[in-house]
């Protein structure tokens, strides 16, 4: 009986650090398939222009992009009942998935999103909410 006890506390701690562990390895893993990063823009925008962008993002207020991590990511994913991106969320992913759009390479879907997220993540993290809000505003506006 005490085989069966210590049997179930490594099951569960080793689940238990799989769950810890798992989305840094995976934003690592996403990161690890992106040569390169992007470029941030050469000049922002107008503060009308990254207004712009936000509202088309969906976004109320004054345009802030919250830096994020794997873990707030992975918990979003999971845990927001209707599936809608935030505003900041959407326009990262507008910069992060153009960049991977550039990016030559026969990869497939889930590489896509995952890379595009990872790289989301980053970006949020080391660009500033003009940097982000200016690259996203370029490539939304002029099309």
């Amino acid at each position: 009986m005490r085989h069966i006890y210590r049997l179930i506390a490594v099951l569960v701690c080793t689940s238990a650090g799989c769950l810890v562990v798992s989305p840094f390895a995976l934003y690592c893993f996403g990161l690890s398939g992106i040569e390169g990063r992007p470029q941030k823009p050469p000049h922002l925008a107008s503060v009308e222009t990254q207004s712009l962008a936000w509202k088309r993002a969906r976004g109320d207020g004054v345009p802030h992009v919250e830096a994020d991590n794997p873990y707030a990511y992975a918990i979003s994913f999971f845990f927001t009942p209707d599936q809608r991106a935030s505003a900041g969320h959407l326009v990262t992913w507008w910069v992060a998935s153009d960049f991977l759009a550039k990016q030559k390479g026969g990869k497939n879907m889930g590489w896509w999103h995952l890379s595009g997220a990872a790289l989301a993540i980053w970006l949020s993290r080391n660009w500033t909410s003009e940097e982000i809000l200016s690259a996203a505003s370029y490539l939304r506006l002029a099309g």
